[in-house]
Formats: C-alpha cells, structure tokens, sequence
C-alpha cells in the first residue's frame, strides 16, 4: 500500500481536523453510525441520544438527505453533537461540502474520485472509499490514497467476513463493515473489522438498538 499508517475515523474535530493518525494496533474497534436517509429538524436530539453511550467513532451523513431549507441548520447541529462527543462526522460524496460545513473527513464510492476529492482536502481529513465485495477495488482504494475502506456493501455476513479477514491479514489500512445485527457483530470483530456500520433501522430507538452492538464490542476481541 502507498501509505503504512491509518487514518482513524474518530477523534477530536476541528475547523481543519489534524487526524487522528495512529497505528494498527492502536485502533479500537467501534461504530460508525449511517444517518437516516432522510433527515428531519428532530433528528440531532435523535443523534445526541445515540452518542451518549460512547463507543462511536463516526457519524456518516449524506447532506442529501438533508431538506433543503434545513440542511446548513441539521449540519451545524449534527457537527456541534460530534464534537461534543469527540465523535468525527464524515459526509458522504462532495468534498467541497466537507469543508463548507466544517466537518472531518469524506466517504467515497467511485475510485476516480479520491484524487480530486484529495486535491479539495488536503491530508489532514480522512478519505474512505466504498469498494462493495472485490479486493481488486479495495487494493485499488488503498493505492489512490484512502485512508480507510468501508468493505462488503451487499454481501452475506460470511462473505463479508471473509472479504474483512483477507483485507486485515494483508493490510494496515482500517477498514469499516455494514453490521446487520448485533448477532454479526462478534464474527466481523474476529475476522478483523476496526469499525461497524449498523442499519439505519437503530433510529427508532437509538439507545436500545445500540446497546447490544456496545456490548459486542466491549467483549474481548478475538
């Protein structure tokens, strides 16, 4: 790979975030927790709840989602909840978005993009890059600057295992996983995942939904 560090998702977030950057074994596995797909003004409450029992590293949003009218004002609410909790918040898809709402950092679905997306942030924001179930794409995503790999979008659990443990065994950089339940959890864990994505379903209530994922992780990794 072109780079021998990772780049974690979480940690302290300023107007220009300086990382963190930590070695492999530094990372504690964690959350990294998807927005609803469509926002709406009562979603921060919704979002201070989830934070509030820790083990997240990042909130992944897609101003998309946002109405409109609204989407400056659920930004600045959402950012002002992530530094509170020291938790980053990654915006999916425009980097010049990224720096106009002062968030941490990028998620990326198109190899060709993270060049330019770079150009916009400079290395001081991390770079994910979505490369779905192939390894060509994934060792492509880590050569082109990424500083960390949401791996296995539309798999099975077992592939998505699978594809995490190759990409751990070989690689130094982080990689996240969509977690279906908290049943998953303990096997992506074992294979390798630094980060678990759980469904967008957890919202309806954030605190209970959560709490079993918190309890995977808090358990030993294996």
């Amino acid at each position: 790979m072109s780079r021998t560090g990772r780049a974690a998702p979480g940690g302290r977030s300023g107007e220009a975030p300086a990382g963190p950057w930590l070695e492999p074994g530094e990372i504690e596995p964690a959350l990294i927790l998807p927005t609803p797909e469509r926002l709406d003004a009562g979603f921060p409450v919704a979002l201070a709840r989830a934070l509030a029992g820790g083990r997240v590293a990042a909130v992944l949003l897609d101003p998309t989602g946002c109405p409109a009218a609204l989407r400056t004002e659920l930004l600045a609410a959402c950012r002002a909840h992530c530094r509170d909790a020291t938790v980053a918040l990654f915006l999916e898809g425009d980097p010049a978005t990224v720096i106009e709402a002062a968030a941490d950092g990028l998620l990326l679905r198109a190899l060709e993009t993270v060049e330019p997306a770079r150009r916009v942030l400079g290395l001081e924001r991390p770079i994910g890059v979505a490369t779905g179930g192939s390894r060509h794409a994934a060792m492509e995503a880590g050569e082109a600057g990424a500083d960390w790999l949401l791996l296995g979008e539309g798999l099975p659990v077992e592939r998505r295992a699978e594809l995490v443990a190759w990409w751990s065994g070989l690689f130094v950089l982080p990689c996240a996983v969509p977690c279906p339940g908290p049943e998953a959890a303990a096997e992506l864990l074992a294979a390798g995942a630094d980060f678990l994505i759980p469904p967008a379903s957890i919202w309806s209530e954030p605190e209970a939904a959560l709490a079993p994922f918190r309890t995977a992780l808090a358990a030993k990794r294996t």
